[in-house]
C-alpha cells in the first residue's frame, strides 16, 4: 500500500529529524564549543560515541578543578582522589594536541596538599604551549609559582589568587604582552622586587590589587601605560605612578591605607568605597582632589563624607564632571553638595543611589537654607534609588523642583516595601509639587 504524497512527505522531515547534525559539525567547531566548558565536562562527552571521544584534545581552554572533580571527598578517599585527580591533569596535558593554549585555568582547594613539583609542571606546561591567560587559584604553596611565569612572552592575561602568600620575584623580569594583571592575597617583603617586576611589564593596561599587603619601605611605582587600576583594602606602602589612568576604584578599611595613585590628570571616571569606617582614610581625600578633571565620581559608603569634611581647604573645580553618584547621604551632604555643585558648571547627572536621606535625619536638618541654591545650573537628570515616599524625601524633592531650573527628569525608582496604596498617595504629592522647569518630568519606577 502506497502513502499518499503527505504522508511520505511527514516520514521524510522525521527521519530528517532523527540526524546528529550537531555531531556532523567540522572538529574545529567542536573543540570551540568544548573549550567553554570546564575541561572535566568536555572529557566526560568523549562517552557520546566514537565520533567524540578525542575532540576535548582540540581544546584550547584547559581549566582544572579539584573541588568541581572531587565534589566534596571524604577523608578516608583523600589520597586515593588525590592521586586520581593527578592523573587526570596529567593525562589531559598528554593527549593535548594543539599546540597553544589561549586560557589555562588551575583551582586548587587549600585542604588539598599537592607536591609542589606536581604544580610546577602542570604550569610549566601551559607555558610551553604559548599560554595567554593564566588564572591560578594555588592556596598555601610557597613555591607555586615557576620562574618561568615572569618570563612568557606569549602571556596577555595573569591571575594569582592565594592564601597570604609571599610573592617572590626573580631577578629579571621580561612579560612584554602582559595587558592584564590580578593579584590576589599577595604580600611583597621586597620593594626592588616590586620596581622589578612593573619594570618588566612595559604593556600593562589593567591591574587589580586584592587584599594585597607590601610590607616595604616606601615604593613608588612607575606604570606609564596603566588605565584601570582596582585597589581593593590593600596595606602597605606603594605608590603608583599612572600618567594615563582612566579609570579608578579604590575600596579601603581603617587599618588598609598605604597604598596611593598620583598622577591623576588623565583620569576620567573614579570610585571610592571606605568600609566599616566613620572617618575616610587620608589616601582617599588626596585622591578626590587630585582627579579634578574626572567626568564620572562614584562615592559610596563612607565616601560620601569627602562631601562633608572639608574643613579648611576648599573644593576643588571639576570642570569635566559629568555624572555624581552618591551612596549614603544625611543632612551634612546636602549642605555641601551646594558647594560641590557651584564647583562642577558641567554636572549633567546625580544619582542617589541608597535614598536621599538617612533614616535619623529631621526637616530641620535636611531643610537646606544657602545662597545660590543647587541644581540650578545645568543639572538635567536627578536619579533616587530606594525611594520611600516619606515625609523628610518630599521635603527635599520640593526644594530640588523648585530650584532646578533646567532639570529634565527625575526618576525615583521605588524601596521595595513601597505599597501600592503608599504609592498611588506618593504619587498624588508628586503631581502638586511646584517645578522651576517646565520641561521636567517625575517618574516612578519599579526597582
Amino acid at each position: 500500500m502506497r502513502h499518499p504524497k503527505k504522508c511520505r512527505k511527514i516520514l521524510e522531515m522525521g527521519d530528517k529529524a532523527n540526524l546528529d547534525r550537531i555531531s556532523s559539525l567540522p572538529d574545529e567547531l567542536l573543540a570551540n564549543v568544548l573549550s567553554f566548558l570546564p575541561t572535566l565536562s568536555a572529557v566526560r562527552t568523549s562517552i557520546l560515541s566514537s565520533r567524540w571521544r578525542y575532540l576535548f584534545t582540540l581544546t584550547r581552554n584547559l581549566s582544572f578543578n579539584d573541588l568541581e572533580y572531587f565534589g566534596r571527598p571524604s577523608l578516608a578517599k583523600h589520597e586515593e582522589r588525590k592521586m586520581s585527580f593527578e592523573r587526570f591533569v596529567y593525562g589531559v596535558l598528554a593527549l593535548h594536541r594543539i599546540s597553544t593554549i589561549h586560557k589555562f585555568s588551575r583551582k586548587l582547594r587549600r585542604t588539598f596538599n599537592y607536591n609542589c613539583p606536581h604544580l610546577l609542571l602542570w604550569i610549566a606546561a601551559a607555558i610551553l604551549k604559548g599560554v595567554q591567560h593564566l588564572d591560578l587559584c594555588i592556596g598555601d604553596h610557597p613555591n607555586a609559582l615557576p620562574s618561568c611565569i615572569f618570563d612568557c612572552q606569549t602571556l596577555t592575561v595573569l591571575e594569582v589568587f592565594t592564601h597570604p602568600y609571599d610573592f617572590s620575584v626573580p631577578g629579571l623580569v621580561c612579560l612584554p604582552n602582559l595587558r592584564t594583571l590580578k593579584l590576589h592575597n599577595i604580600r611583597i617583603l621586597d620593594g626592588d622586587a616590586v620596581n622589578r617586576f612593573f619594570v618588566g611589564c612595559t604593556q600593562l593596561k589593567e591591574l587589580y590589587l586584592h587584599h594585597c599587603e607590601f610590607t616595604t619601605d616606601h615604593v613608588r611605582v612607575s606604570a606609564t601605560v596603566l588605565r584601570n587600576l582596582s585597589i581593593f583594602s590593600c596595606s602597605g606602602h606603594l605608590v603608583i605612578d599612572a600618567p594615563k589612568l582612566a579609570n579608578l576604584l579604590h575600596v579601603c578599611t581603617p587599618s588598609f591605607d598605604g597604598v596611593g595613585v598620583k598622577n591623576l590628570r588623565s583620569l576620567l571616571s573614579v570610585e571610592l568605597c571606605p568600609l566599616l569606617t566613620s572617618k575616610p582614610p587620608q589616601v582617599l581625600h588626596d585622591i578626590i582632589r587630585s582627579a579634578n578633571n574626572a567626568r564620572e565620581l562614584i562615592l559610596k559608603h563612607g565616601a560620601v563624607q569627602l562631601l562633608t569634611v572639608i574643613g579648611n581647604n576648599p573644593i576643588p573645580t571639576y570642570s569635566k564632571l559629568e555624572r555624581l553618584l552618591l551612596g549614603d547621604c544625611c543632612c551634612d551632604t546636602w549642605k555641601y553638595l551646594m558647594v560641590w555643585l557651584e564647583n562642577s558648571p558641567q554636572l549633567g547627572t546625580i544619582i542617589f543611589e541608597n535614598g536621599l536621606i538617612e533614616k535619623n535625619d529631621t526637616v530641620h536638618e535636611v531643610n537646606p537654607n544657602v545662597t545660590p541654591p543647587p541644581f540650578s545650573s545645568n543639572v538635567k537628570t536627578v536619579e533616587v534609588r530606594q525611594f520611600r515616599g516619606q515625609k523628610l524625601e518630599l521635603v527635599l524633592l520640593k526644594y530640588l523642583l523648585e530650584n532646578a531650573r533646567v532639570l529634565q527628569r527625575l526618576i525615583l525608582f521605588k524601596d521595595g516595601t513601597m505599597g501600592m496604596k503608599q504609592e498611588l498617595q506618593v504619587s498624588q504629592e508628586l503631581m502638586l509639587l511646584p517645578k522651576a522647569s517646565t520641561n521636567c518630568t517625575i517618574e516612578l519606577k519599579e526597582p
